[in-house]
């Protein structure tokens, strides 16, 4: 099965056809953010993280989920400030096992992938591993 990108704005979100317990999803994600390959910003540690999104689903935010055989292996922030049409990709984790493999890159081209199909014209990477990303495969500005 390939990778796919998969927007939540829940951590009870049934991305997982098997799950051990209720919040297994969110306890997944949140050992991506426990990796040290994994961009907390100035967040303590990958509880910081997952309260930071929580409250950031109230507001209407999105993650994106990497899943890869039924398991989430990446995940990204997909903020919208309110007052721009620029969505902000932020707090990007990939699975240990998947760093230096190209996953990166892949996932992040399936987020924006998706996104441009919603009408997003503009893109903030605040992540420099993002924005590296994006420059490298011309995904900044979307072409009308």
């Amino acid at each position: 099965m390939p990778l796919e990108a998969v927007a939540i704005n829940r951590f009870d979100a049934p991305l997982m056809r098997e799950t051990t317990h209720e919040d297994e999803l969110r306890d997944r994600i949140a050992k991506l953010y426990d990796s040290p390959d994994a961009n907390k910003g100035d967040l303590a540690d990958a509880e910081a993280v997952m309260a930071l999104f929580e409250a950031a689903f109230k507001r209407g935010n999105l993650m994106y989920v990497g899943m890869f055989n039924d398991k989430p292996i990446a995940a990204v922030g997909c903020f919208d400030d309110g007052q721009t049409d620029a969505k902000r990709l932020q707090y990007l984790a990939i699975h240990p096992e998947n760093v230096n493999r190209g996953i990166d890159a892949k996932f992040i081209k399936l987020v924006y992938d998706q996104e441009v199909r919603k009408g997003v014209r503009q893109f903030v990477p605040v992540d420099d591993n993002i924005h590296q990303i994006m420059t490298e495969y011309e995904l900044l500005r979307v072409k009308s």
